[in-house]
């Protein structure tokens, strides 16, 4: 089965929160699921509600990383992150999940 890639540029709001419950409902069934938190989105990380809802795709296995451009603009560097959180550039991110569905949030 293909896994899912979720790409979110905007962690606030009923957009967001379908795309985790979506991510999180392929995970419980067994499909890999890996997200990449870009734009403002990377920001939003460190709020409890997205926080919580990491943790959530966490503990079913989901892959979730940040992207390295958006980690900059924002000025963010990976010792900000917290644990189990990857960075990724975007080809990074794609490379080797070619066909793996893409869900843009």
């Amino acid at each position: 089965m293909p896994g899912l890639l979720l790409i979110v540029s905007e962690a606030r709001g009923e957009r967001f929160a379908a795309a985790v419950e979506l991510a999180g409902a392929a995970a419980a069934l067994g499909r890999p699921v890996a997200v990449l938190l870009r734009g403002p989105a990377v920001r939003a990380l460190g709020e409890k509600p997205v926080a919580q809802a990491f943790d959530t795709l966490f503990e079913l296995g989901a892959d979730v990383s940040l992207c390295q451009t958006a980690m900059a603009a924002h000025g963010l560097a990976a010792s900000d992150l917290p644990p189990g959180i990857t960075t990724h550039g975007m080809i990074g991110f794609l490379a080797g999940r070619e066909d793996w569905q893409i869900l843009l949030a």
